[in-house]
């Protein structure tokens, strides 16, 4: 029985060599990384109700088609509603524009005048105030002058309050100026969100995932679909600090997909400041004085070969 046992453990440990073997073609040092692309959710800017959903996971879509739309009943009333409201504004401004602004020529014009008959009715009063001391003319005669003045004093005050009724009355058409204006603000905004009711892809790429379905209420910021852009792809490789020095930015590079056939080429275009994890961990038998730290590089590919969770491995400078 254990000569057996023994059998059958050897066995197990020469499939496991052999398998292991076949399964590894990499060498020690090759460095591997993953594909990546650009993908970004498809967010609604508006709160609603899915009336219509326009596209399937894995469909090819184009900018500016249309993904979805968002119930719009509501924000068509206010949009017609705010119309009409301006509209009756603009009409009323215009009526009383020309009107309140005659008004005020007419009360400035009219107090001037009634200035101009004041300071001659005074100057009069004042004369006629001084004969009577003197005795040169009669009281009958001084009353007259002063009746004149007060009527001149009384016509001036009421030139005054018409002046002021003109001004006030031209504030009270600026006011309306203002609301129409702020009407019209709030008009745009409405149209705005129409506009957004209507969803639409930001770029060529594919629908990778729907959040949503017809009848799904949205809140603002709520995402209705996945986009991915395949031509926008690249691969992080996981480069040890003693390899880093080889590369710089804006290098081509080459780079080897698994099937050992698909060679490409991209560009570095971005190396991290930031260590990722140690690629080796310090060992006294090795005479290794401490860990060795890496540090992802993202390679730049943009090829339609590439998809995302791909693996290839890092060739080295396409300049060598």
């Amino acid at each position: 029985m254990t000569n057996w046992t023994n059998r059958i453990m050897a066995i197990i440990i020469l499939l496991t060599v052999f398998f292991v073997g076949c399964g590894n073609n990499s060498n020690e040092g090759d460095i591997w990384g993953r594909a990546d692309a650009k993908e970004i959710d498809i967010n609604s800017k508006i709160s609603g109700r899915v009336v219509e959903l326009l596209v399937e996971e894995g469909q090819h879509v184009t900018k500016g088609q249309i993904i979805a739309k968002v119930d719009a009943r509501d924000l068509n009333a206010q949009s017609a509603n705010a119309q009409a409201g301006i509209a009756a504004l603009e009409a009323q401004t215009a009526l009383q524009t020309g009107t309140t602004q005659a008004a005020v020529a007419q009360a400035k014009a009219a107090l001037d005048s009634a200035q101009a008959n004041l300071n001659m009715a005074l100057a009069d009063y004042e004369r006629y105030d001084q004969l009577l001391h003197e005795g040169a003319v009669s009281r009958q005669v001084y009353d007259t002058y002063k009746t004149k003045y007060e009527v001149a004093k009384a016509s001036f005050a009421q030139a005054q309050q018409g002046v002021e009724a003109a001004n006030y009355n031209l504030k009270v058409n600026d006011v309306n100026m203002e609301k129409t204006n702020q009407a019209k603000a709030s008009l745009r905004q409405v149209n705005v969100n129409l506009d957004e009711t209507i969803i639409r892809a930001p770029f060529d790429g594919v629908i990778t995932k729907k959040y949503v379905e017809v009848g799904s209420m949205l809140s603002t910021g709520t995402p209705v679909a996945a986009i991915q852009d395949p031509t926008d792809n690249w691969v992080d490789f996981k480069l040890p600090e003693t390899a880093l020095s080889a590369y710089d930015l804006d290098q081509e590079v080459k780079v080897e997909g698994r099937d050992g056939k698909t060679i490409l080429i991209g560009v570095i275009k971005d190396i991290s400041q930031k260590a990722e994890f140690a690629t080796r961990r310090a060992n006294s038998e090795r005479g290794d004085a401490s860990d060795i730290i890496s540090y992802n590089v993202k390679v730049q590919l943009d090829s339609d070969e590439v998809r995302p969770g791909m693996r290839f491995k890092l060739l080295g400078d396409d300049t060598k």
